[in-house]
């Protein structure tokens, strides 16, 4: 709330929302999530840009912790907003989530332009289990 209040307050918003699921524990999840995303390593206050064939995002990590995994980024790319990202355990199965809020005049338009790049994304990264066949 600090940092929409701080630095988005009144603007127009969208809203992009992804949980999805991933294999291992928690502490996994969040481990090929950080990995995937480029932030192993980062601290608060530190600038960050995601590697090579992950969609374009950065901006200012302002919190990340390893236990719970999660991080709030002050975005500047792909458009004015913040990013909070982590790995829960929900209901025993270990899911990461990424929340993108967008703000500005254009942040309908990007998160429109945004969100198939996205979804591949996580597709490719962290495909949905097949469902379990039943057998009688």
């Amino acid at each position: 709330m600090k940092i929409y209040l701080t630095h988005f307050r009144g603007q127009r918003s969208a809203m992009m929302q992804w949980m999805a699921p991933a294999a291992g524990t928690e502490a996994e999840a969040w481990e090929t999530l950080t990995a995937a995303l480029g932030l192993k390593g980062v601290s608060a206050g530190q600038r960050w840009t995601v590697p090579a064939g992950v969609p374009p995002l950065s901006g200012v990590i302002e919190h990340i912790t390893q236990t719970p995994g999660n991080a709030l980024v002050r975005l500047d790319k792909p458009g004015p907003g913040t990013a909070a990202l982590g790995a829960v355990n929900f209901g025993g199965q270990s899911m990461v989530t990424l929340n993108f809020y967008l703000y500005g005049d254009q942040a309908p338009a990007t998160a429109a332009r945004e969100t198939p790049l996205w979804q591949a994304w996580i597709e490719a990264h962290f495909p949905t289990p097949p469902e379990p066949s039943k057998t009688e």
